[in-house]
């Protein structure tokens, strides 16, 4: 897997990251989703979530003491979802519990392998719009079955 690495990090309050590639492209990620979860309370003081800098080698962001990061894959996905280039990982699982579909049955409905199954479902990569598109095609042909 290709993972991707940070050159440099602006933080923004109350909850934005400008992030700039190694390979030179920008991206600004809001990653207030992380605000409440547990372990990333102290985010929302607009002084510690402003001492944002890269990780050694540029593997992802964190904070102040080292002890809350993100690492760069996940907001390389959430930087896409966001600019809606990638199809969202919450959406792509709900699109399975819906349908009751394990991994391997999510494989085998969209004609890919069960190991990128498992990475779209656990957030590790981002999700090309195609997928979304091929599981709307999915549940709209299988609800014309059931009809």
């Amino acid at each position: 897997m290709d993972q991707k690495s940070i050159a440099s990090v602006t933080a923004e309050a109350p909850n934005l990251l400008v992030i700039v590639w190694r390979k030179g492209k920008k991206t600004k990620v809001d990653i207030a989703e992380y605000l409440d979860s547990p372990g990333y309370e102290r985010l929302r003081d607009p002084e510690f979530f402003a001492t944002a800098v890269v990780e050694e080698w540029g593997h992802g962001v964190e904070w102040a003491d080292g002890e809350i990061g993100i690492d760069a894959d996940t907001l390389y996905r959430l930087g896409k979802e966001q600019a809606g280039t990638a199809f969202s990982v919450v959406e792509f699982n709900a699109w399975m519990t819906r349908n009751g579909l394990s991994l391997s049955a999510a494989a085998k409905a969209l004609g890919i392998t069960r190991r990128t199954v498992v990475y779209y479902h656990g957030g590790h990569k981002p999700i090309p719009i195609y997928i979304k598109l091929a599981c709307l095609g999915w549940e709209v042909l299988h609800a014309r079955q059931a009809a």
